[in-house]
């Protein structure tokens, strides 16, 4: 191969790649897939099954798991919040729960570190990733990575 040929691919590979680069990060952050997935989880139920996972062994699905979620809101800092809807002693809470949310082309990634998301003292960690109204992702407390599991499902929204 001639040395014009070679710088000429070379440069042909650097430009694709620089290319294909340059569209991932811009979409991060990137309105549109944002709104995207604010609108998603906008008035939503997010509806399927867990397993739990305990020494590296996927337990046994079980299913009728579901989560409400009034909105999903970006702060200015750039961290996210999960407003989720809780019901207790027959009464409707929201809940924020403070999460990172970064973007893998149009998929977004939900990041729980060390977060308290519920009643109790525990606090949890999570990555959970969002398309095209299914979700899937692991959770497991904080404290002991022995307790937690996979999730899974679709998700649907209703009337505020």
């Amino acid at each position: 191969m001639s040395t014009k040929l070679y710088a000429a691919t070379t440069i042909t590979a650097a430009f694709i790649a620089l290319s294909t680069f340059a569209t991932c990060v811009n979409a991060q952050g990137e309105g549109d897939v944002e709104a995207k997935f604010v609108a998603m989880l906008q008035n939503a139920t997010l509806r399927g099954s867990w397993a739990p996972v305990q020494q590296n062994q996927l337990g046994a699905e079980r299913g009728n798991d579901s989560y409400r979620i009034a909105r999903a809101e970006k702060k200015p800092d750039g961290s996210w919040s999960i407003v989720s809807v809780i019901n207790a002693r027959g009464q409707q809470f929201e809940f924020p729960i403070p999460a990172k949310v970064r973007f893998a082309g149009d998929t977004a990634v939900l990041m729980l570190d060390n977060v308290r998301a519920g009643q109790g003292k525990a606090n949890w960690s999570a990555r959970v990733m969002f398309f095209d109204d299914v979700y899937a992702g692991r959770w497991w407390e904080t404290a002991n990575k022995e307790h937690g599991g996979t999730i899974n499902g679709t998700i649907t929204r209703s009337a505020p």
